[in-house]
């Protein structure tokens, strides 16, 4: 009788003793499982979006070193929807794709003739008829090197979207301009989202063959 309780005792204990280390284990990949996924949601880059008109135009010592040395500086020293696409453009590394119907905006122009200074292969597409249009930036962009072409249509190549690396897309109403950066309701998407990128890629290099001068 003794023994037949002391047995049922010890397999008490040892049922006891497996669900708390089954638990445990359990536990434990629950928690490793919880945290791997955390850590894949933190390494998935988000969309933003950029509205405009800003207040006023970003300093420029303000864009490229992050402080002012002016005294009465007029111009914004805090992120404003243009630094912030700016900074979005200039973290490229290798590609920088443009496809805008008009640039005549001196601080993106800058940034995108400082991209190429450094390496970054640069291509911008624009309409033939904002080529002459007043303070357009597509005469400099060529004389710094820069490829540049443009559609022979009586239509506007009214795109405006940029892709960086082939990674990131920025596409909206915006036009690289001091009038919607200041003036106009303006918006930017900024999205890593794989398949819109590729989207927009493939329409890029489209029209990069469609608009070659050698063709025509």
């Amino acid at each position: 009788m003794a023994d037949g309780m002391i047995g049922k005792v010890r397999l008490c204990v040892f049922i006891v003793l497996a669900s708390q280390a089954v638990y445990s284990i359990f536990d434990y990949l629950k928690k490793s499982l919880e945290s791997n996924r955390e850590n894949q949601t933190e390494g998935i880059k988000k969309s933003e979006v950029l509205f405009f008109p800003d207040k006023k135009i970003a300093c420029r010592q303000f864009l490229s070193d992050g402080g002012c040395s002016r005294d009465r500086c007029s111009y914004a020293h805090e992120v404003t929807s243009l630094s912030r696409l700016i900074d979005v453009l200039i973290k490229a590394r290798r590609t920088l794709d443009v496809c805008v119907f008009t640039i005549n905006c001196f601080e993106l122009a800058d940034a995108v003739i400082q991209m190429h200074k450094r390496g970054v292969v640069i291509r911008v597409l624009t309409d033939s008829e904002q080529i002459g249009s007043s303070g357009s930036q597509i005469e400099k962009f060529r004389r710094e090197g820069i490829q540049v072409r443009n559609d022979l249509s009586s239509f506007f190549m009214h795109h405006k979207f940029a892709i960086v690396d082939g990674e990131v897309l920025a596409n909206g109403s915006f036009n690289w301009t001091r009038q919607a950066v200041t003036g106009n309701r303006e918006n930017v998407v900024i999205t890593y989202e794989r398949e819109l990128v590729r989207k927009f890629s493939q329409e890029f290099n489209k029209l990069w063959e469609e608009y070659d001068p050698s063709k025509r």
